[in-house]
């Protein structure tokens, strides 16, 4: 048996420090967990796509962390598949694994692989999507009898594989082409992404999906009128292996303020910026 705690959506900034006295309460919070590894889901950074002063604010952040990390680019840490405004290039994939490590892994822990993906490639062409579905296919060449869990910012899907247009809030149908191995593995138990802002524990097949809190901001019902039967609430997951299953559980984080960014989303991620 192991434990993973799981955070996302942390959005720190010297430049910009509206959230980082949330993430200061995560720590703390996982700090007294004493998970065996922290997995961060990503925009670990406020706009670390632009910034390298915010990339390595955030990496300064993720060591007061007493545990291990692993983390995966969100949309704002290395853009967005081909966003006109922010899109996904080498560059600032390079960016992001000078100050945060390889943006594609596996942690093998006993009965279990752990992955973990750059969900904001897929659809990016310039070879950065395929590199995903290499790393893919390797970390299935190789699986043996192990379990799998699998770790990306973006949410793979809200509810099916064949599910349709699902605009901003997950990986674009599409562009699924590569996960499709993984998402029917039997071996898959564990599907866990950010991004929503939102809680939310959902089964599918003998996996769970598990949407994981931000600690930076909620988004309100003005920006996320429908949050998919998720629950609006700051907090962390934490996730405990056992032989066969992972048991997942929502906690809040106590110390932390509920801010609602819907008000002021202009003042820190200006419309031009997407």
């Amino acid at each position: 048996m192991f434990s993973v705690v799981q955070v996302s959506d942390s959005h720190v900034s010297l430049r910009l420090p509206r959230f980082n006295a949330n993430w200061e309460a995560a720590v703390a919070a996982v700090n007294r967990l004493s998970p065996d590894l922290v997995v961060h889901t990503g925009d670990a950074t406020l706009d670390g796509a632009d910034s390298e002063e915010d990339c390595a604010f955030a990496a300064r952040s993720l060591a007061a962390l007493s545990a291990p990390v692993r983390i995966v680019p969100g949309n704002h840490d290395v853009g967005d598949g081909r966003s006109r405004s922010q899109p996904a290039t080498r560059d600032r994939l390079a960016r992001f694994e000078r100050h945060f490590g390889p943006a594609l892994w596996t942690e093998d822990r006993p009965g279990w692989r752990l992955i973990g993906l750059n969900s904001q490639a897929l659809g990016a062409g310039d070879g950065l999507d395929h590199a995903v579905a290499e790393a893919i296919a390797e970390a299935l060449r190789s699986l043996g009898d192990r379990r799998m869990a699998v770790f990306l910012h973006k949410p793979a899907l809200i509810t099916a594989l064949e599910e349709g247009e699902v605009g901003y809030w997950a990986v674009p149908p599409e562009a699924r082409g590569p996960l499709a191995a993984l998402l029917t593995h039997p071996a898959l138990r564990l599907l866990a992404s950010g991004h929503l802002h939102v809680a939310r524990l959902s089964a599918f097949g003998p996996a769970t999906l598990a949407w994981c809190p931000a600690t930076g901001f909620l988004v309100g019902e003005k920006l996320l009128p429908d949050a998919q039967g998720g629950m609006r609430q700051l907090g962390l997951m934490r996730h405990v292996f056992r032989e066969d299953r992972v048991e997942t559980e929502i906690l809040a984080i106590p110390e932390a303020e509920p801010i609602e960014i819907d008000s002021f989303v202009d003042e820190i991620y200006p419309p031009e910026k997407g």
